[in-house]
This record gives structure tokens, C-alpha cells and sequence, in this order.
């Protein structure tokens, strides 16, 4: 159906307003994840390296940076000790992400999305000292981080369920998952001159500080659905309900698990979330290192370097979510714009990752390839990442908490391989295998969305009614059992001939 006038909506939309601010949220989201995988870069004591890089030797490269600009840094952790500290986060991310995503449906994606954040911040605070008392006590204070933004994600999709119209999902989701990306472009510069002016700690501090603030406004101005937002016109709640028709019901109803669990395209979700996020957290946590080590970049050029794919990726989500939105009112279904979009979003960074090989000692065609690599990502947002919402309205949240679970997995899996692989070994041949791995699990979770996702309603959305049909005569009595509703309104005597039926008034309260 066609949108109101936004004129009649107040101009701005109040569904594109919490859109706006579950975007900034995403921001400094990723701001207190990421931060430390460029900012353990200046952590570092340069002369703990373990491993001459073969760069030096190979392509001839020297570092950019003068000696009296480089960072000393304050403890002795080698790659393994740097890919389990980058890795934490994810240890205690998988706990939280189901019943993060239950607990916003059931009691509204507000409270929990600005819980989590609420407390991200907090725990931030404590990341210096934690790192002074040891790479241990830090590690478990990542953890607990990671434990506290689990609900991030689950609980942004059952905000889309209730606050995006079906024909606007690709973009509202996109909006807001584009904030990933804002928040990556933003943190590595940020930390970078903070670091430069102020010392690595502070780059937890204003972070967190930033993120505190932010969490006010969000509870100030955002409603955990239209019928509770006093800002919001007539016209585009009863526009939002319109659309959302009976797809997505009032209150949340008891999960299917068998069904969820036996759905073909249930499964076609998950497996590309945790083929995109090996590919995708090997880039976001090992790109710095990529950068400081194979090519030689010093901590500024690096974090303009390592940020800058993630513009291209927010730009290219926004335009890819635009088409496919229109491309849904026109030409294409559903599950033809999702995958499509989520085959460009993992087939190209993959070929990609495979031509990194051939240009291994030319370091622009290796910054243009990367760049392209993570901007090609931009696609998700529009393939499977909004899924979800298409195939379960009414269990958007918990479906990508069950999803983003098991993605999380390859978060703190695919940056140990790294450091694994390339611990005292760092050269061209291991970073080789990094690329290989991603690649095939890009392609190969392409391959089963491509042939089994679907962007239709599943049948298990809805609580089927039980029906019970008693044969009197020629009278045909039809009793619905729907749950938690009266069953005095709902027994239907019908005529054989089915031109007359009426509520039976024997059943009816006075």
C-alpha cells in the first residue's frame, strides 16, 4: 500500500526518527566493540614483536612513520595474546543473543536495546585498568562487554517488526545496520588522535562517556511500538498497523520451536550469518594488523585505511536498499531482491579476497581491493540480515538471536585461526591461508541462501486455529479455538449452502 504524504506524517516520519536513533545507537555500538582492535595496536611494546615481517624483505617496504612518532606501548602480548583479547568480546556475545531477542518481544525492544547499551558503557569504563592488571583480567572484562551487547541486534529486529512497514524494511533495516559501519569509520580515527593527544586510555573513557549520553536521548524520544508513542500522528500509526496487517500480532506468541528448528529457510539464514561474519570479523579485527604489519602503515594512516572500506559499505547499503525496495514494489519478489543482494554481498568480497594474492607488494591495487571487498558487504543489509522479518514478523527477535548465536561463533573463531596462523610467521604465504578461508566460507554460504532462502510469511508466524466441527442436522456448527480469546464469540452457526452465516446468539453474553 501506498504511504500517506509525509505531510500528513509530520514531515518526518516518526518510524524514520527511531530509525535515526537505534542508527546512532549501532554507532557507538560498534565504537566499544571495535576500538580496541586498533587501539591494542598502540598497546603493544613495538619491540615485543615476535616475528620480522616478511614485507620488509619481499616488497622492500619500510615503515611510514618517523621513530619519534611511534607508539612505545605498555605490555608484552604477542599475536596469540592479542587475537584472544580482540576475541573475548564474542565468548560472552553468544550468551545473550536468544534471550536478548526473546525479551524484546515480550517486553519491548526499548527497554533492551538501551539496557544493553547502558551497560556496554559501564563496563568500558573499566577496560584501562583491566588491561594494566593484566591480559587476563582484560580478557574477561571483553567478555563481560560482549555478554552486555549480545541484545544489541536481536532486539533492533523486533523493532523493525513493529515500527517498519513490509515494502520499507530493506530500508529502515539498512539505516540502522548501517550504523555498524558509522561507527567503524568513526572509531578508528577517533582512537587514532586520541591516542595521538590524550594516551590509549582515553579512548575507552570518551567513548563510553559519548555512548552514556546517547542512551538518554534513546529512552527520551523512543517508543516500543506506534500505539505507545504519544509523538507519533494518526495517520502513520494507523498507516504502520495498515501495512503490518496481521503478520505481526499485539502481543508475542509462544515460539514454535519445532517449527523454526525444522525450517528450511530458517536454516538458509543462519548459515549465511556465520559465513559473512567469518569473512566479515576477519576484515574488522585483523585489517588493522593487515595494515601495520604486510604493509607497513603507520597507527594514523592505518586507522584512516582500516576505516575507510566501512564508508564504502555504509554508501553502498544505502543504495542497494533503495533498488531493492523498489525493485519489491515493481518487478522482483521478496526472495529474489534478498538474494540477489546477498549474493553480491559475499561472491564479490570473496573474489576479492582471492585477488589479494596476485598484488601482495603493490599497496594501492591491496587498499583498492580491501576497500572494494567491505564496501561489496554493504549488500547483507538487504539479504539475509532483514530476513527475518520477512519469513517471521513475530519472531524476528528471537530468530536473530538464535541466528546471530551461532554467527558469533566465527567472531572470536576467525580472529584466533589469524592469530594462529600468524603468529611468528608473519608472511605473505600465511595471510594467504586467512584470505582462502574467508573466501570459501563466502561462497559457500552464498550457494545455500541462493537455493533455499525464501521471503515469504512461514505458515508457524501465526498460532494455528484448532477447529472442532460438529454436524447437527443440516446445521453445521464451526468452533475456532484461538488462543487467549473468549470462545462465547466465537462459535458460528453456518448454512449448508454457505450464502448466510451469523454469530449463534445462544453463545453470545448478554
Amino acid at each position: 500500500m501506498e504511504p500517506p504524504r509525509w505531510k500528513d506524517q509530520g514531515y518526518i516520519p516518526k518510524r524514520y526518527i527511531v530509525a535515526l536513533m537505534a542508527f546512532l545507537g549501532m554507532v557507538f555500538n560498534y565504537m566499544l566493540r571495535v576500538n580496541i582492535n586498533l587501539t591494542i595496536v598502540a598497546m603493544v611494546k613495538a619491540d615485543n614483536t615476535t616475528n620480522k615481517s616478511e614485507a620488509e624483505d619481499v616488497c622492500g617496504f619500510g615503515s611510514d612513520h618517523d621513530e619519534e612518532e611511534s607508539f612505545v606501548g605498555d605490555f608484552e602480548w604477542n599475536e596469540w595474546t592479542q587475537s584472544l583479547i580482540t576475541g573475548a568480546f564474542f565468548w560472552g556475545y553468544i550468551w545473550t543473543q536468544i534471550p536478548g531477542g526473546r525479551l524484546a518481544e515480550v517486553f519491548g525492544a526499548r527497554r533492551v536495546f538501551g539496557g544493553a547499551l547502558t551497560c556496554a558503557s559501564i563496563v568500558s569504563f573499566f577496560i584501562p585498568l583491566a588491561a594494566k592488571s593484566g591480559s587476563v583480567t582484560l580478557i574477561i572484562v571483553r567478555v563481560i562487554l560482549g555478554l552486555s551487547e549480545g541484545a544489541t541486534f536481536p532486539s533492533t529486529h523486533a523493532l523493525l517488526a513493529t515500527w517498519a512497514p513490509p515494502l520499507e524494511r530493506s530500508t529502515l533495516s539498512t539505516i540502522i545496520y548501517a550504523g555498524s559501519q558509522a561507527g567503524t569509520i568513526i572509531a578508528f580515527p577517533l582512537a587514532a588522535a586520541i591516542i595521538d593527544s590524550l594516551g590509549w586510555e582515553a579512548v575507552f573513557y570518551i567513548q563510553a562517556g559519548l555512548t552514556l549520553a546517547w542512551c538518554l536521548a534513546w529512552f527520551l524520544v523512543v517508543s516500543d511500538n506506534p500505539s505507545t508513542d504519544k509523538r507519533i500522528t494518526e495517520v502513520e500509526r494507523e498507516y504502520i498497523y495498515a501495512a503490518l496487517g496481521d503478520s505481526k500480532e499485539r502481543q508475542a506468541p509462544p515460539v514454535p520451536w519445532k517449527e523454526v528448528l525444522t525450517s528450511v529457510p530458517f536454516w538458509a539464514i543462519l548459515i549465511a550469518g556465520v559465513g559473512n561474519n567469518w569473512g566479515f570479523y576477519t576484515l574488522l579485527t585483523d585489517l588493522p594488523l593487515y595494515m601495520k604489519n604486510m604493509l607497513q602503515q603507520d597507527i594514523k594512516s592505518n586507522a584512516v585505511l582500516s576505516g575507510m572500506p566501512y564508508l564504502g559499505m555504509w554508501i553502498f547499503s544505502l543504495i542497494v536498499s533503495w533498488v531493492g525496495d523498489r525493485l519489491r514494489q515493481g518487478t522482483l519478489s521478496t526472495a529474489s531482491v534478498r538474494k540477489i543482494a546477498n549474493t553480491i554481498a559475499h561472491v564479490g568480497p570473496a573474489l576479492c579476497l582471492l585477488s589479494l594474492t596476485f598484488v601482495e607488494c603493490n599497496r594501492g591495487a591491496t587498499i583498492a581491493i580491501l576497500f572494494t571487498a567491505v564496501t561489496l558487504q554493504g549488500g547483507i543489509y538487504t539479504g539475509f540480515m532483514v530476513n527475518h522479518v520477512d519469513i517471521a514478523p513475530n519472531f524476528a527477535g528471537t530468530l536473530f538471536g538464535i541466528t546471530n548465536a551461532a554467527a558469533t561463533i566465527p567472531g572470536w573463531v576467525a580472529p584466533m585461526t589469524v592469530g594462529a596462523l600468524t603468529n611468528g610467521q608473519q608472511t605473505f604465504g600465511q595471510w594467504r591461508k586467512v584470505f582462502y578461508i574467508s573466501a570459501a566460507w563466502f561462497v559457500a554460504d552464498a550457494l545455500f541462501f541462493l537455493f533455499f532462502a525464501s521471503g515469504t510469511e512461514q505458515r508457524w508466524n501465526k498460532n494455528e486455529e484448532r477447529k472442532e466441527v460438529v454436524a447437527i442436522g443440516n446445521i453445521t456448527t464451526v468452533q475456532l479455538n484461538a488462543p487467549q480469546a473468549d470462545p462465547a464469540y466465537e462459535v458460528y452457526v453456518v448454512n449448508p449452502n454457505f450464502r448466510n452465516s451469523h454469530v449463534n446468539m445462544a453463545f453470545k453474553k448478554d
